[in-house]
């Protein structure tokens, strides 16, 4: 196990009814006007808004909105924000929903901050030293966004989908309140379900074998999602499973998944899945549950042991050499894909043959990444094919 430091300042208030519990932790912090960040029906469908917006009118602080925050957020909808923060009366950002809700926030909070174009973070220009505060309440797990400093966000302008992190963007505070969640259309459970899976995997599949304790959790992770995404789909109001289903979400990538791991982590195919949803709109899950099986198989037979300690410690496959538990454990894992009705190939996503080529010089923008394997150019289109 490598040398770490892990430090994560979110303050996370867990459970049924606790968005009230905002209350005293903005008043100590002297807030007086938030700027409100979500999407559309669902914030409302949920209780959240409601919820959120009794509870600021009678503590007597001022919001204002931005909404119709989309998923695979856009640079424009934070350039809204930015402008709305720096019209005056907002000392706070409140997203209400899902990653893409929080990770725009955070490009908020850290472009108000700032005197240029807030995409210059994401493109390398500039360094974020400061941020409004950000108190999130999550109505969607996937992404981790509520307890982590990472915002992803894209630019239809240049075709790119970039994230970055700071310590200026984690959450001050964020109300995870399961409840909120049942209300969420089936495939929205299922591909976010798909995301804390692949958020887990990358970190087991690395190649790192000194890290037997961390891994010990992630295993059980996946185990918990593979349980509880079934039920959800069987029983959308299961609050027990939605709780389990958010705490999971939250730990997949909080950060301590990753502690004595170096690097922290591959994530090779969320960046070939970034470039999926840029340039085709696919939902971020839908692209996980295709590309990793195929980056797997791709990287198996040179790196059997991950994929077979996989096998091991989820589905039971014990017979057979590494290179045959890996590769049953990568079909186990596509069958368990299916199964929920993710999909598992580029056509189910609207992708054509022809395109794979256009997918794969994007994906190629933001190298060098691969831990397992550094991947080039060449490594990107042969995972695309084997993906269609």
């Amino acid at each position: 196990m490598q040398n770490f430091t892990w430090h994560n300042p979110t303050a996370l208030i867990f459970g049924k009814d606790t968005v009230k519990e905002l209350a005293p932790r903005l008043k100590a912090d002297g807030v007086k006007g938030v700027l409100l960040v979500f999407g559309g029906k669902g914030t409302f469908k949920s209780g959240a808004y409601s919820q959120v917006t009794e509870m600021l009118s009678k503590e007597g602080i001022a919001f204002s909105e931005v909404n119709d925050v989309k998923p695979n957020p856009l640079v424009g909808k934070v350039r809204d924000g930015v402008a709305r923060v720096r019209a005056g009366g907002i000392d706070a950002i409140m997203p209400i929903g899902g990653g893409s809700a929080f990770d725009t926030a955070k490009a908020i909070a850290a472009g108000s901050c700032y005197s240029g174009d807030v995409w210059d973070f994401y493109a390398g220009k500039a360094k974020i030293t400061k941020a409004l505060p950000i108190y999130g309440v999550l109505t969607a797990s996937a992404s981790s966004s509520e307890v982590n400093c990472i915002s992803v966000i894209s630019n239809p302008e240049t075709e790119d989908k970039i994230s970055m992190s700071n310590p200026c963007l984690y959450p001050k505070v964020s109300v995870i309140d399961p409840s909120f969640q049942v209300t969420l259309p089936e495939k929205q459970t299922i591909y976010g379900g798909v995301d804390i899976i692949a958020h887990i995997l990358e970190r087991v599949l690395d190649g790192n074998e000194e890290c037997e304790l961390i891994d010990g959790q992630s295993y059980a992770l996946i185990r918990t999602m593979m349980r509880v995404i079934p039920e959800l789909i069987e029983n959308p109001k299961d609050y027990d499973a939605r709780a389990d289903y958010a705490l999971a979400g939250a730990m997949a990538h909080c950060g301590f998944l990753s502690v004595g791991r170096e690097p922290r982590g591959d994530f090779s195919s969320h960046k070939m899945g970034h470039s999926i949803s840029l340039l085709f709109g696919a939902a971020h899950g839908a692209t996980l549950s295709v590309i990793m099986p195929a980056w797997a198989r791709y990287l198996y037979e040179d790196n059997p042991v991950p994929f077979a300690r996989l096998g091991e410690e989820v589905f039971d496959i014990f017979d057979g050499s590494d290179e045959e538990k890996a590769l049953e454990a990568i079909e186990a894992l596509e069958d368990f894909f299916r199964d929920i009705n993710a999909p598992t190939t580029l056509r189910e996503l609207g992708v054509k043959e022809d395109d794979l080529e256009r997918l794969a010089e994007n994906a190629a923008k933001l190298l060098p990444y691969g831990v397992l394997k550094e991947l080039e150019p060449e490594d990107i289109l042969e995972i695309y094919k084997l993906a269609y």
